[in-house]
């Protein structure tokens, strides 16, 4: 049986076709505009090189999806790990929402970073605006919290925070409220 999804590490040739795929004004609608293809590449470029020399306990994960059966590209998965958290983000192409693929994806990077890395807190932050986001993460098990929280470097005032933590057997278990 092929995987409805197939991820895998995203890479400096991938960047075109994820552009194509992700420079959508929906995507861009809730961070920050839609960049140029030149500023899409440039910011991707820098993600994949890492935090650099100034950041040694911090790493950053970033993850091409495709679809299992075809190999068009879906989107991309991200997740920045310092102390002991994961920050997680999301983007997908708009003509793959509401099919499932985010949530899988989601779970998938969960499970990755619980294998791979031993963290098993899972936060995500978005605007109030952007309900898709948010719906998406009350159903992957995430839980709006308003208390308090660890730094969260995509954290900026307004936005809503939310969380998730994978219990030692690798299950995810909703953050209390």
């Amino acid at each position: 049986m092929k995987a409805r999804l197939l991820i895998e590490p995203l890479r400096a040739d991938h960047l075109s076709e994820l552009a194509a795929c992700l420079r959508h004004p929906q995507v861009y609608e809730h961070i920050g505009g839609l960049p140029s293809r030149e500023d899409f590449v440039r910011d991707r470029e820098r993600a994949l090189r890492g935090p650099g020399p100034t950041a040694p306990n911090e790493h950053w994960l970033n993850f091409l999806v495709r679809d299992g059966a075809t190999h068009e590209m879906l989107g991309r998965l991200e997740a920045t790990l310092h102390d002991s958290i994961a920050e997680v983000a999301f983007l997908l192409g708009p003509k793959h929402w509401g099919k499932g693929h985010a949530n899988e994806a989601l779970a998938w990077l969960h499970r990755e970073i619980q294998n791979t890395h031993a963290v098993g807190s899972f936060w995500a932050t978005t605007l109030p605006a952007n309900t898709r986001c948010q719906a998406l993460l009350l159903r992957s098990g995430y839980r709006q919290v308003q208390a308090e929280a660890p730094l969260l470097y995509s954290y900026d005032p307004g936005d809503l925070m939310f969380h998730l933590t994978a219990s030692p057997q690798g299950s995810v278990q909703p953050s209390p409220v």
